[in-house]
């Protein structure tokens, strides 16, 4: 869904409009708990600041034809991953201790400089591999995972400060085009715990409607791909910021129901087991 230009573009835009809201924030809401556990809504915009080092050279590297490790980094999709993200929580935390009151100035030169960095891609990149500590993945999946942070943790920080916040519908789009690249069997197996594989399909609303089946369960990885006329065993209506967030574990599928964010049809008795 759009050329590297254009997703690079609304990188660009995507992470300036978060830097004008930032600058609107009270200094007491840069120390409110955020809905990603263990961050600040400062060590938030930490983390997408520190994005720029951890992941720019890799890009660029990539686009030069190296996708492999760095010096001192272990090769792609190797280690504990649930080790590696508690790590990483605390990188953010320490970084932004070390930027003292520089935060919002911080991100605001990060973002900057990351957008030089996808400035160096073209649609003839889309698909050159880079380094990412998960896995090797394409330029063209790189500008979506950024897209994912942003609107992610944009919501992370929102959904503490607002009502009802809702996710950028621009966004949208690139973030479920990343899911089967990239988190559907790797950071999110709703099927972990279902003795036997099951077709779980989830009917998409809103700004951004689509109808996807999740394969799961019976010890195998789960895989994510468009629904087609394979009979499913649970459908999962719900629009698709709830989808998004369900997948990132910022929803309990028991409370979305229980809250009438998802309705589910079909074998309910999935459900039990869902991600447990």
């Amino acid at each position: 869904m759009g050329s590297v230009l254009e997703k690079a573009q609304l990188v660009k835009d995507e992470s300036a409009r978060i830097g004008v809201y930032l600058k609107t924030l009270k200094p007491e809401a840069w120390a409110t708990e955020s809905a990603c556990d263990a961050w600040e809504v400062q060590d938030v915009v930490a983390h997408l600041t520190g994005a720029v080092d951890r992941f720019g050279p890799n890009i660029i590297r990539g686009i030069g034809g190296d996708g492999s490790a760095p010096e001192g980094m272990p090769p792609a999709g190797e280690g504990d991953m649930a080790a590696r993200l508690r790590a990483n929580a605390q990188v953010a935390i320490d970084f932004r201790t070390s930027l003292g009151g520089e935060v919002l100035a911080a991100y605001n030169d990060s973002r900057v400089r990351f957008d030089d960095v996808f400035a160096q891609a073209t649609d003839a990149d889309r698909d050159k591999l880079c380094y990412h500590a998960a896995g090797t993945i394409s330029v063209e999946t790189y500008l979506n995972l950024r897209l994912t942070e942003l609107i992610v943790h944009e919501w992370d920080i929102r959904s503490r400060l607002e009502a009802a916040p809702v996710m950028s519908a621009e966004s949208l789009p690139s973030i479920i085009e990343m899911f089967p690249v990239f988190v559907v069997g790797r950071l999110f197996d709703p099927g972990v715990s279902m003795p036997k594989s099951a077709r779980l399909r989830f009917e998409l609303t809103g700004t951004v409607p689509g109808s996807y089946d999740i394969v799961a369960g019976g010890g195998e990885k789960a895989y994510m791909e468009s629904a087609s006329d394979k009979r499913p065993d649970t459908i999962f209506g719900c629009d698709t910021q709830t989808f998004v967030l369900l997948v990132y574990g910022r929803y309990n599928l028991e409370q979305a129901m229980a809250d009438g964010l998802i309705a589910v049809s079909g074998d309910t008795s999935l459900t039990t087991h869902f991600g447990s």
